[in-house]
């Protein structure tokens, strides 16, 4: 909340909010001076000196709501700390229980890879040898053809 750019009236409807015995408080010692004074004025002294007496309970007591509530305030702004302290906390140990993960999938990944690697060359290989074998030359059946490894006839006299 942006305070410097408060209304009074927000300002108020935010301080009474926050501890509202101090504004009861002081509307009541204001009464009762008001009171005080009324009496006075009519010269009736007893019932005067009744309400200068509740003015100052009044005063004592509004005094006493201004003390609790800013200790109630700063109670509250503490465990809104620790709270978020707490809350920080937790996601610190979201983040390194989801790092874990990661680089524990990251690492099945790379081992899968590399496993995915091997059986390719190996397959590559096997195709290779396959292909090797069925390029050489073979006689086909009933052919007068002589493949180069037969003992038997050179095949440079075909030439």
């Amino acid at each position: 909340m942006d305070y410097a750019n408060e209304t009074w009236t927000e300002k108020f409807k935010r301080k009474f909010n926050e501890n509202p015995w101090v504004p009861l408080g002081c509307g009541a010692t204001v009464g009762a001076l008001i009171m005080s004074a009324v009496k006075m004025r009519q010269g009736n002294s007893k019932h005067m000196n009744y309400w200068m007496r509740a003015r100052v309970t009044l005063q004592g007591l509004t005094i006493l709501a201004i003390l609790a509530g800013s200790m109630a305030i700063q109670k509250k702004k503490e465990e809104e700390e620790a709270n978020s302290e707490l809350q920080r906390l937790r996601k610190e140990e979201m983040r390194r229980n989801e790092w874990d993960l990661f680089e524990a999938r990251l690492r099945n990944a790379e081992q899968a890879h590399s496993e995915e690697t091997a059986l390719s060359a190996a397959l590559h290989k096997q195709n290779v040898v396959a292909q090797f074998h069925q390029t050489t030359i073979r006689p086909e059946v009933g052919t007068n053809e002589v493949s180069p490894s037969s003992p038997t006839k050179s095949w440079w006299k075909l030439w």
